[in-house]
């Protein structure tokens, strides 16, 4: 049976260095599992790979998207499989590597096409969220599906869309499809690890990874973003450290807070992503990621024994 590598956990645990020393020492190819990193641009505030790692070993589903194309769960689960199955035809090991539940979700246990959706609803809807705002519909959002609104970002404007739509327009809760679903991928092992770290140094090494990406050149990159694609409106605006510095530069916030709001708005994300991945099939790793404490042999001889069960 063949095995593919997944590595999950909150932002900032170090899950990238983690995924490319494995994929050094495993002959492996990384596949990514970040929803904000398909974006081309989306470079700093993402914290995407660098062009060093790039030619470190090979990196796939990077910059593989405008900005104004929308790319679900269930096109990242499609183009993963075909991916994963290349990598696994030339004799390498694939590392998933990613903190998007619903990527990793829709890749090892499959999505399902939402084909009857009402379109007026999700036209009244969007008509709501212009007048009401976002916060309104995600707090319903919680009412009649705290399940999944509890998985994504509440400033997620597509998905909150796609979480009440599928809702008016069946009756049910878009979490319940979650059990009728069938992997694309046969004949796989996913072996599956997570990346943890105590609450207060995890939050303390994210407020010093914000203030990098400011040093690193955030703002530029965004100011650069935005005056190429001026709709803030548009689903890869609303991520953190995005959607914060748009503020700013529309002048309605200060710089100081916007910095200040990324790093409460990343610890925030940082709690979901645990809540998210809470209760699944992870075999969890404790990590240091204020003083860059990663177990790296013991993740790596972990996964090597778990290769070399049921060889056939």
């Amino acid at each position: 049976m063949d095995k593919v590598v997944v590595i999950v956990g909150p932002t900032s645990t170090g899950k990238s260095d983690i995924a490319i020393k494995l994929a050094e020492e495993l002959n492996g190819e990384i596949v990514n599992a970040d929803s904000m990193q398909v974006y081309r641009g989306m470079d700093i505030g993402t914290a995407k790979p660098t062009r060093e790692d790039f030619e470190k070993v090979p990196h796939h589903l990077f910059d593989i998207c405008d900005l104004t194309e929308r790319f679900s769960a269930g096109e990242y689960a499609k183009r993963a499989s075909k991916t994963i199955k290349e990598i696994l035809s030339r004799g390498k090991l694939p590392v998933v590597v990613g903190g998007t539940g619903l990527y990793t979700q829709a890749l090892i246990f499959g999505f399902f096409e939402e084909d009857n959706v009402d379109k007026s609803a999700e036209k009244s809807l969007k008509k709501t969220i212009s007048i009401m705002g976002t916060e309104y519909l995600y707090s319903f959002l919680e009412k009649i599906d705290p399940d999944f609104a509890q998985r994504i970002n509440p400033s997620d404007t597509q998905r909150i869309l796609r979480g009440l739509t599928f809702y008016f327009s069946t009756g049910r809760p878009l979490s319940s499809m979650w059990e009728k679903t069938k992997p694309l991928l046969d004949n796989v092992e996913f072996i599956v690890i997570g990346l943890k770290a105590d609450r207060e140094k995890l939050y303390e090494a994210i407020n010093l990874r914000v203030d990098r990406m400011i040093t690193a050149g955030l703002l530029n990159e965004v100011k650069t973003l935005y005056s190429q694609y001026s709709d803030r409106e548009l689903h890869p605006f609303k991520a953190i450290g995005y959607r914060e510095l748009i503020s700013y530069i529309e002048g309605e916030i200060t710089l100081t807070k916007a910095i200040n709001d990324i790093k409460k708005n990343t610890r925030r994300f940082a709690k979901r992503q645990m809540t998210w991945f809470k209760n699944k099939p992870i075999k969890w790793f404790e990590v240091d990621p204020l003083n860059k404490k990663i177990p790296f042999d013991e993740i790596k001889d972990y996964i090597k024994i778990e290769l070399a069960k049921n060889k056939e």
